[in-house]
């Protein structure tokens, strides 16, 4: 018989052989100790080594007790949209163009999390955006829970209040009658003699002479330096359950030589929630508020109008829930608005309600299927009769390649019917996203939207396609570069009762950016940065093109 001292040192050896084995079962996604992390991203209990869990095992080397060896695995896109599993220790640049993994310049490396912290938070995109991934320790969330932020910068418009090119019209020569053209006539009369004779009168032609009118003297454009400067606030913390940001920015542009009003005024609030009710239900709050001064057309759904300041506002709820590990469903509910300060541009002040539902199937660990349903409702507070609703059935699908390539793709048809009886129209619908990590240091995200917009009128059409790059590049961890471009082009024709469509207006808006950043400190960021505006299309009057530079300073505390 074996003695009890026997067991145990039998019993010890065979924990400390088993050790190694354990890193390779998975079960439900989730890797056991020695693995790296859950299939909501959780690394495992007592885990210190880093891989992935999901469809692949991790597995193990070197270690002589469990949860101590190194993890290495594949990574695998998560079942359902609560979570993508999985860390990177490697030096790379996350979606935001924050550089993650490396020790930086200054001596800091990534926060250092506790295992059962390191999870990964996936917040579902709004319509026509991408949905944004958060992961403990990393990027936003590594910074410190409260930052403030100050900036000041200087910089030269060369066309502050968005003159059109063509504004004036050139003077013009056209030929003026002075005398009506005489035909040539006979007349008959008694010569001295008494005799009859006849006379032919030659006739003459039109005289005409030059006349000049006058042209209009286009309005001159006008240029001025101005200062720049922001305040703002941001808030981020995470728990296993539960993930919070809020950013607050204000700030104003004095402008030294505008005529009139001389200071515009500018702020933000951006707020996301996410809340995992149980393993399965999740609930998310996306809540943003911006009043501007200039449209902003790296935002999917934005106004293009240059008139005045306004104030956009929008909101999205979700709540998502995981019926398998591959069927899942996200219901949502999003509320956007549109105010503008000056009265000529009021009458486009506007609400809109849009209730969402989509399937989702989990397909391959890298394409999930999705359908999905959309019903909005637009109203305007001045003009009842542009009042409409709207019904969306789209197809699409997630795709996730690899943690460097993701993209998003959303396709069907919309039809649109006015409420006052003005008519319907159908029209085809697209969404596209794509997030690409195309180096260690490089970062390019492209988005695309297609379909009906708010018109000016019950009687028209509005067809509108949307378009953004940006590329972020880290040279260096001190040096950074941004390269923007967003183009937008809107089609609009006549509909009204009777008649045949017809072309009213072709307007294309082009804006691009480049711009870079320099860190001397922890606390001190230097920045410059170009853009180029224009808008050109079938009315040559409003034509008009716009160049701003911009250098200055950041500081963080």
């Amino acid at each position: 018989m074996i003695s009890h001292r026997h067991l145990c040192v039998l019993f010890t050896v065979s924990s400390v052989l088993a050790g190694p084995g354990w890193a390779q079962d998975t079960t439900g996604g989730t890797v056991a100790p020695g693995g790296a992390s859950s299939a909501f991203g959780t690394p495992a209990p007592g885990a210190t080594g880093t891989g992935t869990g999901g469809a692949t095992p991790g597995t193990t080397t070197g270690g002589a007790n469990p949860g101590t060896g190194t993890g290495t695995g594949v990574k695998k896109p998560a079942p359902s949209p609560f979570a993508i599993p999985g860390t990177d220790t490697g030096t790379g640049t996350d979606l935001n163009g924050n550089v993650t993994g490396a020790a930086s310049t200054f001596g800091e490396g990534p926060a250092k999390k506790p295992a059962d912290e390191a999870a990964t938070y996936m917040i579902p995109g709004g319509y026509g955006k991408p949905a944004q991934q958060f992961t403990a320790g990393e990027g936003r969330l590594a910074r410190p829970k409260f930052r403030y932020t100050g900036s000041v910068s200087f910089g030269y418009d060369d066309n502050v209040f968005q003159t059109p090119t063509n504004s004036g019209t050139p003077d013009q020569v056209v030929r003026a009658q002075v005398s009506p053209a005489i035909a040539a006539r006979t007349e008959v009369g008694i010569g001295p003699n008494g005799e009859v004779v006849t006379v032919v009168i030659p006739g003459t032609g039109v005289k005409t002479r030059n006349v000049v009118i006058a042209g209009r003297p286009g309005t001159r454009r006008i240029g001025s330096f101005l200062t720049r400067a922001n305040v703002g606030v941001d808030v981020q913390f995470a728990s296993r359950k539960t993930l919070f940001t809020f950013d607050l920015k204000t700030g104003a542009d004095l402008y030294w030589d505008r005529p009139g009003k001389d200071v515009d005024y500018t702020g933000s609030l951006a707020l996301m929630y996410l809340r995992r009710l149980t393993p399965r239900l999740q609930f998310t709050a996306n809540v943003n508020a911006a009043y501007q001064t200039q449209p902003d057309l790296s935002q999917i759904n934005t106004s293009v109008s240059q008139g005045g300041s306004f104030l956009t506002t929008g909101g999205k709820l979700d709540l998502s829930y995981r019926f398998t590990p591959r069927i899942s469903t996200v219901v949502s509910v999003s509320y956007d608005s549109l105010r503008y300060t000056e009265t000529a541009q009021q009458l486009n002040d506007s609400n809109t309600l849009t209730l969402g539902t989509q399937l989702r199937y989990l397909y391959s660990p890298h394409l999930t299927l999705v359908g999905e349903g959309r019903y909005s409702f637009v109203s305007y507070d001045t003009d009842s009769t542009r009042d409409a609703h709207t019904a969306f059935l789209l197809l699409g699908g997630d795709i996730a390649l690899s943690r460097r390539f993701t993209s998003t793709v959303r396709l069907g048809a919309s039809t649109r019917t006015f409420d006052n009886g003005n008519g319907s129209a159908t029209s085809p619908y697209g969404e596209v996203t794509l997030d690409y990590l195309l180096a260690k240091a490089t970062v390019v995200h492209l988005n695309g939207r297609y379909g009906f917009e708010d018109t000016r009128d019950a009687n028209s059409k509005l067809l509108s396609l949307r378009s953004g790059l940006s590329v972020v590049q880290s040279f260096s961890p001190r040096l950074r570069g941004s390269l923007g471009l967003n183009y937008v082009r809107q089609k609009t024709t006549s509909t009204a009762t009777g008649t045949a469509p017809s072309l009213i207006d072709i307007t294309n808006t082009v804006d691009s950016t480049i711009g870079f950043e320099y860190s001397l400190t922890r606390e001190w960021t230097l920045n410059a940065n170009y853009s180029y505006s224009r808008e050109f299309g079938t009315l040559s009057l409003r034509e008009y093109y716009r160049n701003r530079v911009f250098v200055g300073a950041e500081f963080v505390f």
